[in-house]
């Protein structure tokens, strides 16, 4: 069993700008030193939901100030940048880091990052395809040239190569049956976070994807799949409830003024969130603690998490532990609590 943290750097208006960035390079090393696997982070844009505009800055940061932990992306959003600077990038991160990220890119799915940078909601997934191709040719090739629809590169030398060969993990988010099964197919590995998905949908969307997986490479070698929750551990489980509780409810409205808004009518392939937009609009705050978290004492915790892999065969937790204005110090609480009595149980 594996765990991670991610850092999606939510900003409260008790916050100023520069504490969410040092607690979230706080927050980094005692991921290493109480034994998390990873430490991912969140591109977004324009809002108080993740202060973390560019990934590659933030990832160079903990490079420095980590020795062990892989550095992934939770995620790059490919149309929001040229897929040879994204290369660049993300290949410097590698080398600082002596090869220890894990490359997670994806769509975009935020209105408003889309309109503030001027870019359209349309057409996202063909503009994705062509942005990943550019970026594996880039890390692999010696010279790429490359005719898209979106871009064109011509005998072209992209430097530097990242350290990890051929290249460094690609994952991508999923949530529909046939992204999981594409992304096997194209040797992705997968991130999801699966806040009120029911666990017979999800166990059908994992096996899916480990037969396809199996298929297209002969092999069950290199299908991952890594669930996002929101943990949460304290003394009883009473507390960890109330530690949750205004965090959780403010991440859910906040999100669902984001992800679908009145400024106009979503392209097809997004229209779907009108419908998650409400859902999380009506949401109460027991449903939410129920079944988007994994909260209690550490005994509590182990179980849920135990639960989890039973039902779903996962064996990589990425765990949102600051999630939505926690304070700091409880954070580093219920992080320390969850490396000393939860993540033995699972050794």
């Amino acid at each position: 069993m594996r765990f991670s943290i991610q850092q999606l750097l939510t900003f409260r208006d008790w916050q100023t700008d520069a504490e969410v960035y040092a607690h979230a390079l706080e927050e980094a090393r005692l991921a290493e030193a109480v034994g998390f696997d990873a430490v991912w982070l969140a591109e977004h844009h324009f809002s108080v939901y993740g202060l973390c505009p560019s990934l590659a800055v933030l990832a160079a940061a903990i490079a420095r100030e980590t020795r062990r932990v892989r550095i992934g992306t939770s995620v790059v959003v490919a149309p929001f940048a040229h897929p040879l600077r994204i290369a660049e990038e993300f290949a410097m991160v590698d080398i600082l880091s002596g090869g220890r990220l894990d490359f997670g890119i994806g769509r975009g799915y935020q209105p408003k990052e889309f309109r503030g940078l001027g870019i359209s909601m349309d057409r996202t997934r063909e503009r994705f395809d062509e942005a990943v191709e550019v970026v594996r040719r880039a890390w692999t090739d010696d010279r790429v040239t490359f005719e898209g629809e979106f871009y064109q590169v011509r005998d072209l030398r992209v430097l530097p190569k990242p350290v990890q060969k051929p290249h460094p993990p690609f994952w991508t988010a999923a949530v529909s049956p046939d992204t999981y099964t594409l992304a096997a197919r194209r040797g992705f590995k997968i991130l999801t976070a699966p806040s009120f998905t029911p666990w017979d949908l999800l166990r059908k969307n994992f096996d899916a994807y480990r037969t396809a997986w199996r298929e297209a490479h002969g092999t069950d070698a290199g299908a991952d799949i890594c669930m996002n929750k929101i943990i949460h551990v304290a003394d009883s489980s009473k507390q960890a409830r109330e530690d949750l509780r205004e965090p959780t409810r403010w991440f859910f409205q906040t999100q669902a003024g984001l992800i679908a808004d009145a400024e106009g009518v979503p392209p097809e392939q997004y229209k779907f969130y009108l419908r998650v937009r409400e859902n999380l609009l009506a949401l109460s705050d027991e449903k939410a603690l129920d079944e988007a978290t994994i909260c209690g004492d550490p005994e509590e915790v182990t179980d849920k998490i135990r639960q989890h892999h039973e039902a779903l065969g996962i064996t990589y937790f990425m765990g949102s532990f600051n999630r939505g204005g926690i304070p700091h110090d409880r954070i580093v609480k219920s992080m320390r609590l969850f490396g000393e009595k939860v993540m033995p149980r699972f050794a």
